[in-house]
């Protein structure tokens, strides 16, 4: 082993500023998410995390083998909310953030989740926001959406679902992150989804002061 002290500790100051410019990337990701149900009237549901396992929880078995990913939960993660139309009809509502679109977008042959240099360059990647509106989700989705690679690429990077997707009425729109760097943008990305999904029959209302 070559590397010196020195540079061994020079890497962990850029370590340490990586987990708190980390940190306060997450929490504008969690605010941005619940302003956005808020403002739409929406309750959350919960979420699911899908580039990896969530991390063990307190107590719980893991090993040492697990993905590094699995400590990173907010790589690709869905938030998910819902409203209550009627008895037995719900108005569902997902947002899916991509911190790092690398993985979707490689033109590597076969890029691997624990090879990051298989990822496209984070110059060439993004950090985007993908929105759902649909009234029940149907298993397929995920193999047709999440287990088909260019059909995922597709959503990513031009917005479009796959077919059955869209025959089923379900509504997809992908935005950068960055289109939600203030009150005022995220207030015209939330007036943008509103349209969408009237356009499609949907009953989203813009809130006028967040629940």
């Amino acid at each position: 082993m070559n590397t010196s002290q020195t540079e061994i500790e020079s890497a962990l100051v850029d370590v340490r500023k990586a987990y708190r410019l980390l940190y306060d990337y997450q929490r504008a990701a969690l605010d941005a998410a619940k302003y956005i149900g808020s403002r739409l009237g929406l309750e959350y549901k919960g979420g699911h995390s899908y580039f990896s396992d969530c991390a063990p929880r307190d107590g719980r078995p893991g090993t040492l083998e697990n993905w590094a990913w699995d400590w990173l939960n907010l790589m690709c993660y869905e938030f998910h909310f819902q409203q209550t139309i009627a008895k037995d009809k719900y108005l569902n509502f997902s947002i899916w953030l991509f911190s790092d679109t690398g993985y979707f977008i490689s033109d590597h042959s076969a890029p691997d989740k624990r090879i990051v240099n298989t990822f496209a360059s984070p110059e060439k990647s993004g950090t985007k926001l993908g929105f759902f509106v649909y009234w029940a989700w149907n298993a397929t989705y995920h193999t047709q959406l999440w287990e088909t690679p260019e059909n995922l690429r597709r959503f990513i990077e031009k917005g479009e679902l796959p077919s059955q997707m869209k025959d089923d009425g379900v509504l997809g729109m992908c935005s950068d992150f960055s289109c939600l760097a203030d009150q005022k943008s995220s207030d015209e990305v939330i007036a943008e989804l509103v349209r969408f999904a009237k356009a499609k029959g949907f009953p989203l209302e813009k809130q006028t002061k967040p629940a």
